[in-house]
């Protein structure tokens, strides 16, 4: 029986169970992220962008850490708001029967559900990327029902989907050699949010494979400035270039993020050695370097092993191993990690798992410790004594131990060469 359900299970179907699964779950909950988020949409659309990252005033609402993309993003859903809230107005007004409580609803939440539906659209393109990568419907139906996916998007509201999406097109395209859309979408990705920033030498790798020729590069380079320039030009305060503009506030007001923490409630190796209770970074270690540079220090080194593998061993599924192993060396050796940022490696190692099996145990536990990590964070569904008991010092830590662990093992993975994506 379930053979048979299984054969006629097509793509579109799969996609329909996937959207329908978030969308049971959306309306649900969101986090307190999306509630800041929300005022940096409303304060875009009522103050416009012209000083908006430089003298705004925010209040108590959180002042933005995230690119000029992510800003456009929420001024765009807050436009959809207001079209349908005067739509819903005017039918309050005029309708007797039309339910007033709906009314109260979408005034007080209505703006905050609606940033989560990109989100959710994302996680459909990603199953359905993942399908043509693969031709699997088995790949396809993880992606439908799974937990870590479900809750960033369509719970949560976190936007990962939309970062991993436009960077995972970026690498495809980058191998195929198709250098214009490699760009845009990368862009995408990191001016949305620059989580994927760290895999930017990866691409170096392609390049350096695919031979690029100079004029490609020049024109690469051109777009990406010429980009750049007309995205930032709005929010530039002052008369300079705003391509100086951009270079400042990434690097002073973006990139360092708002918790200089050891650990920002990642369980990683920083958690294993000081839990999670917050520590600033800045304490030295061996009275020589500071605990920050240390991770970076730590991160770079295991960086270059890794550039250095991949450059020897070029192919789709050391390159696909990559993207893993970057992503989890970022969570697990660098301070100032959130509980989602292993998430980024989740998506590459479900589709290693289709080309070599031994990597659907790795695949298993890092979407359990994932989850277990963002439910310590967040507490939702409520559960006490599983909040309390994953909170506990000693779960943590074996947490952090085991994520600590499968890191250092697939960093040091020699995969066979055997069956190749054929990244078509």
């Amino acid at each position: 029986m379930l053979k048979n359900i299984y054969k006629k299970l097509t793509l579109s179907k799969i996609l329909i169970i996937a959207l329908f699964t978030r969308l049971i779950s959306w309306p649900w909950i969101y986090n307190g992220d999306v509630t800041w988020t929300y005022w940096w949409g409303k304060f875009a659309t009522e103050f416009t962008w012209r000083g908006y990252y430089d003298w705004l005033n925010f209040g108590g609402h959180g002042r933005p850490d995230l690119p000029m993309l992510n800003i456009y993003y929420l001024w765009t859903v807050r436009q959809i708001y207001l079209f349908f809230y005067n739509i819903f107005w005017y039918l309050n007004v005029h309708i007797p029967l039309f339910p007033s409580k709906f009314m109260q609803w979408y005034f007080i939440d209505g703006n905050q559900y609606l940033i989560k539906i990109p989100m959710i659209i994302a996680d459909i393109l990603i199953i359905y990327f993942c399908y043509k990568f693969t031709k699997s419907k088995i790949i396809a139906l993880v992606l439908a029902f799974y937990p870590p996916m479900i809750y960033n998007s369509a719970v949560w509201g976190s936007g990962d989907s939309i970062v991993n999406l436009f960077a995972l097109l970026s690498i495809y395209y980058a191998w195929k050699a198709k250098y214009i859309p490699t760009v845009l979408f990368y862009l995408f990705s990191v001016l949305y949010k620059p989580t994927l920033l760290i895999w930017a030498p990866i691409f170096l790798v392609i390049l350096i494979k695919n031979k690029i020729n100079l004029k490609s590069l020049l024109l690469s380079l051109i777009f990406i400035l010429t980009f750049l320039y007309f995205i930032c030009q709005p929010f530039n305060p002052i008369e300079i270039n705003p391509l100086v503009w951009f270079l400042r506030t990434m690097l002073v007001k973006i990139l360092p993020g708002v918790m200089d923490q050891v650990t920002a409630n990642a369980m990683n190796f920083w958690g294993l050695l000081y839990g999670l209770k917050p520590k600033l970074d800045y304490f030295l270690i061996l009275n020589f370097i500071s605990a920050r540079n240390f991770s970076l220090v730590l991160f770079g080194a295991f960086y270059l092993y890794l550039i250095k593998k991949l450059f020897k061993n070029y192919s789709p599924k050391y390159l696909l191993l990559t993207l893993v192993t970057v992503s989890l060396t970022a969570f697990t050796f660098m301070t100032r990690m959130h509980e989602r940022y292993s998430y980024p490696a989740l998506i590459p190692l479900l589709l290693l798992c289709h080309y070599d099996h031994r990597y659907i145990k790795y695949f298993i536990i890092l979407s359990f410790t994932h989850l277990l990590n963002v439910y310590a964070s967040w507490g939702i569904p409520t559960i006490p004594f599983l909040y309390s008991l994953i909170n506990s010092d000693l779960v943590v830590r074996v947490i952090c131990l085991i994520n600590t662990l499968v890191t250092l093992k697939l960093i040091f993975y020699n995969p066979s060469k055997g069956s190749q994506p054929k990244l078509v």
